[in-house]
C-alpha cells in the first residue's frame, strides 16, 4: 500500500523541483558536520544564485535593525551557552570563505526566526494534520522570500552514533536546525509564524544571553533527546520550552487522534489543541490546519488559506483521506503560494517523508 501511495505521487505530480538530498552525522567532528551541505548548494547554483541573493535579501528586510554590538552579544551568548554549535557555525564559516559571512553575521542567522518578529512580518507556511484510521498524515508547506532560496533548500538525513534518527527539509539548515522535522518512530513536527503581540529587541537580547535557545534548535533537542521518544513526551517538551518569540507547533504522531497544534509565546501559551476534541463548539475533528493565525480568530479576508484548506479536508472523499489526498490540498491556491517553497507530506506510521520543491506559481484569473 505505502509503495503504491509513492508510485501514485510520482506518476501525478509532474511539475516540481529535485531537492538535493545530504546526509549529516551529528557524531562527525563538529566542524565538519554542514561542510557538505554548503559545499552541495555552491557546486549546484553558485553563491550569486543561491546564499548570495538571499544574505542580501535578508540584510535589507531583516537583519537592518541590528548593529555592530547586536551582533556580537549574539554571537558571543552563542560561545558560551552553545559552544558545539559554535564549532559547527566555525566550520560552515570556513566553507565559505567569504570575508562578509563570518561568525557574527551566521550567529544573527541562527535567531533569524526571531528576530523576523521585530523586524517585519512575515506571512509564512500551512501545516495540516488528517487522521486517517490508525496514522496521523502531516502536511506541510513553507512559504518565503527571496526567490534563489529555493536554491538552497535540501532534504536532511541525519544520523548520530550509526543511527538514523529522521529527516528534515529547510531552507535554513545553515542555522545548524529544522523548522520541519520527522523524528523516526516518534512524532512530526513543523513550526509556523505566529502573530502576535510584538518583542523589542532589547526583550530578545535578554532572552539571548539568558540562553533562550533558538527555535531552530528546539526541533535538534526533541531529534537527539532519547527521553523524548514518545509523541506525548515530545508534545509536554514543547508546551514547556521557554522560545524567545510567538510560535505555533503543529505535531503530528504514530497513531490514531495523535495531533495537536501548540500555541505560545514568551510570555503566554494557548491551550493545545488536539484532534478529535471541542474545538469553537465542534466536536470529533479529524484535522487540524494552522497557518499563522489564532484558531479562535478569523481568518483575515486577504489570507483565506486555513479557510480553504479546512473546507476541502472537509469535503476529502473516502479514497482521498490518504496521503495523496492531503497533497492535493497542500498544491491548491492560496495554499500552495507565490512564496510556497517546497511542500512536504510525512507519516511517522511508516517514517515516510516524501518532499517536493515547489516552482514560483502566479495567480490567474480563469
Amino acid at each position: 500500500m505505502q509503495y503504491g501511495i509513492i508510485f501514485m505521487f510520482l506518476s501525478t505530480v509532474t511539475c516540481f523541483n529535485y531537492l538535493p538530498e545530504i546526509e549529516i552525522d551529528l557524531s562527525a567532528t563538529p566542524k565538519q558536520r554542514w561542510k557538505q551541505a554548503v559545499r552541495t548548494i555552491l557546486d549546484l547554483h553558485g553563491y550569486d544564485n543561491s546564499f548570495g541573493p538571499v544574505f542580501e535579501f535578508h540584510n535589507k528586510n531583516t537583519f537592518y535593525i541590528l548593529n555592530t554590538d547586536d551582533y556580537s552579544t549574539i554571537a558571543n551568548s552563542i560561545r558560551t551557552h552553545y559552544p558545539e554549535y559554535s564549532l559547527e557555525l566555525d566550520g560552515i564559516v570556513e566553507e565559505f570563505n567569504r570575508s562578509e559571512i563570518t561568525f557574527e553575521y551566521l550567529s544573527a542567522w541562527a535567531y533569524f526566526h526571531e528576530i523576523t518578529h521585530i523586524s517585519g512580518e512575515m506571512i509564512e507556511s500551512t501545516g495540516v494534520l488528517l487522521s486517517v484510521g490508525d496514522q496521523i498524515i502531516h502536511g506541510r508547506n513553507m512559504d518565503q522570500a527571496p526567490l534563489q532560496a529555493r536554491n538552497i533548500v535540501l532534504h536532511l538525513i541525519i544520523k548520530k552514533d550509526d543511527k538514523y534518527l529522521g529527516e528534515s527539509v529547510d531552507w535554513q539548515w545553515f542555522k545548524l536546525g529544522f523548522s520541519t522535522l520527522l523524528k523516526y518512530n516518534v512524532a512530526s513536527l513543523d513550526q509556523n509564524w505566529k502573530f502576535s503581540d510584538p518583542i523589542s529587541k532589547d526583550q530578545l537580547l535578554a532572552f539571548i544571553q539568558l540562553g533562550v535557545p533558538s527555535l531552530a534548535w528546539e526541533y535538534r533537542h526533541v531529534l537527539v533527546n532519547d527521553n523524548l521518544s514518545t509523541f506525548d513526551r515530545v508534545v509536554q517538551y514543547l508546551e514547556q520550552n521557554q522560545v524567545a518569540c510567538p510560535i505555533y507547533n503543529v505535531i503530528g504522531g504514530t497513531s490514531r487522534n495523535q495531533g495537536v497544534v501548540i500555541s505560545k509565546d514568551p510570555f503566554d501559551m494557548n491551550p493545545t489543541i488536539s484532534l478529535n476534541t471541542s474545538i469553537l463548539g465542534q466536536t470529533n475533528y479529524q484535522y487540524l490546519v494552522q497557518t499563522n493565525y489564532d484558531h479562535w480568530l478569523p481568518d483575515p479576508q486577504s489570507d483565506q488559506r486555513r479557510t480553504i484548506a479546512e473546507i476541502l479536508l472537509g469535503q476529502l472523499q473516502a479514497n482521498l483521506r490518504n496521503e495523496f489526498g492531503v497533497f492535493t490540498v497542500m498544491d491548491t491556491y492560496p495554499i500552495h503560494n507565490e512564496d510556497t517553497f517546497y511542500t512536504i507530506i510525512m507519516n511517522v506510521k511508516y517514517n515516510r517523508l516524501i518532499a517536493f520543491g515547489q516552482p514560483s506559481i502566479t495567480q490567474t484569473d480563469n
